[in-house]
Formats: structure tokens, sequence, C-alpha cells
């Protein structure tokens, strides 16, 4: 008899632990467990304030049962931008917020000293070629600079990769391009004097990592074809295997109805602009039972810009085609980054969360995030009379 009452009460116990574990809470004035669904706040910085429908609840990163249903959740820490959702939860499913706040205080810190002309993202987001060509001797030619940082966080300074002489090549003066592994640069010099004063044109291939010497230098001319064709084969070869894990019926929607495909770091979402209405079918792919409860725009429309969550099958819209200027993805995956007139702006991939992370001058638009999301790279003039350098802004 006591080992029936033993046994009883381990399964009684194992009940009750089972249906904590599930999000359920006893309800005493139904005598009954009541269903839960689990709120798992997070942010980036922690130990913001969680409020909910305009209540403050807690700091994060913390976890809240709360009786399913829509609640207005925000997430507010001094000195950041804040982050405000509805969020729907479901009985015995975790909904997360995976909130990124970023500084209202910037720091604006100077990368470059010697004057910056014609900065060039390199094609993986990790390095930036730039020309000098007002500075002091030994200074001018071409420079590369790691937007990576090293162990610890420290930066990278930057480091010249081939120097122009003066009464010899002006490599400043150079076109140049990173082939799609941005591993080289392909340095193009036009209307140089050749045999007979005859103007002609030579291509070199530059080693990013060391300082490559003039007199070393071997024109790849006759093989620029060649190797152009081979740099073409293998960024094919790479779109193909990305498109190929997508499903086959968002496939024959991408094959007629979009442009501008562009996938997250992560490979986990796509961005697209819309060149014809289309419909894109429920459950393409297996539902994912904490899926987003944003709105999504599965009807989409030309001239609007989406993104779709592989993971998740939802699709979200955006804006329209002419309101992001040189939209990218951000390095976290969950968001992404545009440029207009004198403002950087980061959006979640949702279409939500849209802030303003630095407002002021820079040139030619040129602004884009460091491969840790932690700062903004921008070419800028401070001060009257003085060249244009590279700056990097905090974000946290």
């Amino acid at each position: 008899m006591l080992l029936v009452s033993i046994f009883g009460g381990i399964i009684i116990v194992a009940f009750f632990v089972i249906r904590l574990a599930q999000g359920y809470r006893p309800d005493f004035s139904t005598k009954s467990f009541k269903p839960t669904g689990l709120l798992v706040a997070t942010s980036i910085p922690d130990g913001a304030q969680l409020w909910i429908d305009g209540k403050l609840r807690s700091a994060t990163n913390t976890t809240l049962n709360l009786t399913p249903g829509k609640y207005e959740v925000e997430i507010k820490k001094d000195g950041f931008t804040s982050w405000k959702k509805t969020l729907q939860l479901k009985k015995e499913l975790v909904t997360q917020t995976d909130a990124y706040l970023f500084s209202t205080y910037p720091n604006l810190t100077a990368l470059t000293f010697t004057g910056v002309v014609n900065p060039l993202l390199s094609p993986d987001g990790q390095r930036v070629i730039f020309a000098v060509s007002e500075a002091s001797a030994g200074k001018n030619g071409l420079w590369v600079l790691d937007l990576a940082d090293r162990p610890l966080g420290f930066p990278r300074g930057p480091r010249q990769i081939i120097a122009s002489a003066a009464g010899g090549r002006n490599f400043a003066k150079g076109i140049y391009v990173w082939p799609p592994d941005s591993k080289q640069i392909l340095l193009t010099l036009e209307n140089r004097p050749g045999p007979g004063g005859k103007a002609i044109t030579e291509n070199f291939l530059l080693d990013t990592d060391k300082l490559n010497l003039d007199v070393n230098l071997v024109d790849i001319s006759p093989t620029l074809l060649l190797n152009k064709e081979r740099w073409e084969e293998e960024e094919a070869i790479r779109k193909e295997a990305q498109i190929s894990k997508l499903p086959k019926k968002l496939l024959e929607i991408i094959g007629s109805s979009v442009e501008n495909l562009q996938f997250s770091p992560d490979e986990t979402k796509i961005l697209y602009t819309a060149t014809a209405s289309a419909s894109i079918p429920e459950e393409i792919i297996p539902p994912f039972p904490t899926a987003s409860t944003q709105p999504e725009s599965r009807q989409i429309e030309p001239g609007k810009i989406y993104v779709y969550d592989l993971k998740e099958d939802r699709n979200f819209y955006i804006m329209d085609k002419g309101n992001g200027r040189n939209l990218s993805w951000f390095p976290t995956s969950r968001h992404l980054f545009f440029v207009e007139e004198d403002k950087a702006t980061i959006i979640e991939y949702d279409g939500t969360n849209q802030v303003v992370v630095y407002s002021g001058p820079f040139e030619n638009t040129f602004a884009f995030p460091f491969p840790a999301g932690n700062r903004i790279l921008v070419l800028t003039t401070i001060g009257k009379d003085t060249p244009a350098n590279l700056y990097a802004i905090s974000l946290r």
C-alpha cells in the first residue's frame, strides 16, 4: 500500500512539473491549471526596462508567463533607441523579443588622417580600399582598411598596398575593383605613356595583405578577359548554390517576379524587389510553431521591397523601391541598413522599429556597417579646408 501511495505521489508530482514546464500555472479560482505563453525578453545591451501594455514589468533579460493574447511590448534604456512591437503570445510556446538597441549618443572616431579618395567596400563587407593623393611623400597611393576587429575588440589601422612615386605611376588615379572573392584588387591604369609615346592601358592584380612593389608588378592585360570570365563563373556558381536552397514554389516566383535578390549573412532570409504582382502560397515550407506574429504581405506588388523569412515562411513588406538607397543587410541578419541624403537608418527585417542611427554630413552617401554590427563607417569632412577621411560611428 505504501509503494502504491509513493508511486501515485510521483505521478502527481511529475504531472505538475510537466505542466509547469509547458507554461501552465495554477488558477486557484477555478482549481485548475491555466495555459500561459512564455515571453523571453532579451536585449542588446541587456539591463533595459521591459514595459508591457504601458506598465513597467521587469528588466531584460528575463522570462515571463503571460496569458495568451496580444501585448504591446516596449524595451527602453537610457542613452539608447527604444524597441517596440505588438506580440501575439500563444499557449505553451515561447516568444522572444531579440531587441537591439542603438546608442543615441554615438562617438565619432577618425580612422584615417591622410585624406581619402574613392573608397570602395569589398563584396564581403570586410575591407575598404581607398586612394591617397595629397599626403606627404611616400603615403600617396592605395590603402586598405580591415573592418573586422582583432581579438579583444581592438580595431585595425589602414595599411598601404602600393605607393605612388614621383615621376612614376600614379596609382591613386587608377580605377580599382574588387573581384567577387574580395582577396585581391584589380587595378587599371589608363592612358599610360608606352613605347613610341603611344598611350597604353595596364592592368595589375594587387595583394591586399602586403605592400606591392612597383618593380614587381606584372601587367595581366593579355589574360584580363579570362580572369573576368572566371570571376563571373565563380560568382554565378555561388549564387546558384544559394538559390538552390529555396523552396520550389518560391523559386517559380523569383524567376519571373523579383530582382535585386540579397541573402542575409546567415542565409535564413532574402531581401528582394518585386517586379510584377504575384502571390506567395501559404505554407510553402512546414509551419514554424514560434514564427513571427507581425503582419505579413504574401501578395507582392511591383516596385515594392520585401523580406522573406526562409525559416518561418513569412513575407514582410519593407518599403517602396524609391525610398531606400543602398538598402542592404545589416550583419545581425535581423536588420536592414540604408542611406538617405545625410542620415543612416536601420530597420528590422519585418519592417518594424525603423531608427536613424546617424544624422550628419557624409560624402557621396558612403556609409556602411562594420562586420560586427557595432559601428558604421562613413566618409566625411570635419572642419573647413580639410580633406575627407574615414570615421567610425559607434552604435552601442
